[in-house]
């Protein structure tokens, strides 16, 4: 499978320059998070993936039907296709490898920001998880891993009347989380399922100290 995506780079790119990919919800198109990290002049690159399926009137990374295929199968063949796209991708906008990997995903782009960094800790800095939820099956890998000496940092972001993912389930991985041992910044905003003003600006101030450290 191939993905289109687009990219931003600042003019000096170096192997300190973070790469922050972005991954939209189902039904969506790479143009929809694109401003939420930052807005004008970034010193970041930013990739926002574009999910390969038609679904609705977008993408869709996957199609959220597990009657053929279970869970895990489904999500772990679209991180192995995602994860060939992220290395032949860096290498085609001559990038390096020694640049620091963040992932920021919403609802179907989040469940695999989450799933991925989890599952391929030493090829994620950090997650921006908005309105996504664990999958069980990516927990309990997780918890069989080996802790890195530098772990992914995550951002949960989840609405409060969201009518999808409950509040349950993002605690839940607030929980699961820190039970590892991870950094989780937890924040609840009262919105359904979508992203409102006060949580870019959080998002911004987190991305921001992550970026520099």
């Amino acid at each position: 499978m191939t993905y289109l995506y687009k990219i931003s780079k600042p003019e000096n790119v170096t192997n300190s320059t973070p790469i922050l990919f972005t991954m939209h919800g189902v039904g969506s198109n790479y143009y929809d998070l694109t401003m939420i990290p930052g807005e004008g002049e970034k010193d970041f690159v930013q990739i926002d993936v574009q999910g390969d399926r038609p679904y609705g009137s977008g993408f869709t990374y996957y199609v959220p039907d597990f009657s053929r295929q279970s869970e895990e199968e489904v999500i772990n063949g679209t991180l192995k296709d995602l994860d060939t796209f992220f290395d032949e991708t860096v290498k085609e906008e001559k990038l390096s490898f020694k640049q620091p990997r963040f992932f920021l995903g919403f609802s179907q782009g989040a469940i695999l920001s989450l799933s991925y960094s989890l599952l391929y800790p030493e090829k994620s800095n950090g997650a921006v998880i908005l309105s996504g939820r664990l999958p069980d099956y990516v927990a309990a890998e997780a918890a069989k891993k080996t802790v890195l000496d530098e772990q992914p940092s995550f951002f949960i972001g989840h609405g409060q009347f969201d009518p999808l993912f409950s509040l349950e389930v993002s605690r839940a991985t607030k929980a699961f989380l820190e039970s590892k041992g991870l950094e989780a910044a937890y924040h609840e905003y009262p919105t359904a399922h979508g992203v409102i003003s006060s949580e870019v600006t959080d998002i911004r101030n987190w991305l921001h100290v992550q970026f520099k450290q």
